[in-house]
């Protein structure tokens, strides 16, 4: 049993994107997987850098182990797979737009995600052999959500004039 595809426009998504903290069990397919790591390797990096590696995460137990690894990181227990992103340091922008990609990619799949950060990184490296010099700060976890679908969140969000200022402060 595969979710439905929710095929929606870039502001689409960006308006109704959600995170998504809770899972169901159902596997995301390989080729849908493919394609959110591919919208992570076609974002825009500086200089057109591509600094990022990206590892799969899809064994239960190590999903487990790095859920442990930061305070709100405990949705990648139950995630379908997650993906951790790795960059030499100096490139976190970088890997925030590979981030925002493919969660964007992952949600007009009909994919949910969250971003979990590594508050104790000296931890997640091991677990997956990153190298000590690399960045290892954020995991993202995917999967087919098991919350109720909802509407939009368009309450508690500031105004556009309480957050922008036009050329000086």
């Amino acid at each position: 049993l595969q979710a439905p595809i929710n095929r929606m426009s870039v502001g689409e998504a960006i308006r109704t994107k959600r995170a998504v903290r809770a899972f169901t069990e159902q596997p995301v397919p390989d080729a849908t997987m493919r394609e959110i790591l591919h919208a992570g390797r076609r974002s825009q990096s500086s200089k057109n850098s591509q600094p990022w590696q990206f590892i799969v995460i899809t064994n239960r137990e190590t999903l487990q182990a790095l859920a442990q690894c930061g305070t709100y990181a405990g949705h990648l227990a139950g995630a379908a797979f997650a993906v951790a992103l790795i960059a030499e340091r100096g490139h976190e922008f970088d890997l925030g737009q590979a981030a925002a990609a493919m969660q964007l990619a992952a949600w007009e799949q009909g994919v949910g995600s969250c971003i979990a950060a590594m508050w104790e990184p000296e931890r997640a490296r091991p677990i997956l052999g990153v190298p000590d010099q690399l960045a290892f700060d954020i995991a993202i976890s995917f999967g087919y959500s098991a919350e109720v679908a909802r509407t939009p969140r368009m309450d508690g969000r500031k105004t556009l004039e309480a957050i922008v200022r036009w050329e000086r402060w």
